[in-house]
């Protein structure tokens, strides 16, 4: 175990996650990359519960209520039939890579913290589960660590979690920590 992949929303899973590929990190002397893919498909209410971003991202978190408050998108037949509309009330990308850099700078913090080397990755768009698993691919990692519920829950049971397509479509070791 050399190099620790740790894919993270800022969702308490994700945060648990970290909290193992740390201890993990400190065991085998390995070092962590952080990957991020912007939250393009939630919405402000679900961005609004990322820890400590109303405290430390206060214009941030003042931009996401003002968000909620405006009349809902109107949704394509397109994305009604694809069983994951975007959201109702959609976050400007400048918006969304602010709470990327707010969630990688909390996991990065928490690794100083801790002694334990760790590199934040450009964020990526798209797609989380193929976001991941090309970066897994493209930086050589051998230990992939992520939780297994994200900032929307339900879509899991609908549509299978990100952390189960992961672990299926990498060659390297997967561990999903609930």
């Amino acid at each position: 175990m050399n190099i620790i992949l740790v894919p993270t929303d800022g969702s308490i899973a994700a945060e648990k996650a970290l909290d193992v590929a740390l201890d993990l990190a400190e065991k085998h002397d390995a070092d962590i990359k952080l990957f991020h893919v912007l939250l393009r498909d939630k919405e402000p209410e679900e961005l609004l519960t990322l820890p400590d971003l109303a405290v430390e991202q206060e214009s941030v978190a003042q931009e996401l209520s003002g968000l909620v408050d405006m009349p809902k998108a109107p949704h394509s037949a397109e994305e009604l039939m694809s069983g994951q509309p975007a959201p109702d009330h959609p976050v400007s990308e400048n918006l969304l890579q602010s709470i990327g850099a707010h969630v990688l700078q909390r996991a990065s913090s928490r690794a100083a913290s801790r002694g334990v080397r760790a590199e934040a990755l450009p964020y990526s768009d798209g797609a989380a589960a193929a976001a991941i698993v090309s970066t897994a691919k493209a930086e050589a990692i051998d230990t992939i660590v992520m939780g297994t519920r994200g900032l929307r829950q339900i879509e899991a049971v609908a549509f299978g979690s990100v952390s189960q397509e992961v672990c299926r479509s990498v060659d390297c070791t997967c561990i999903a920590v609930h």
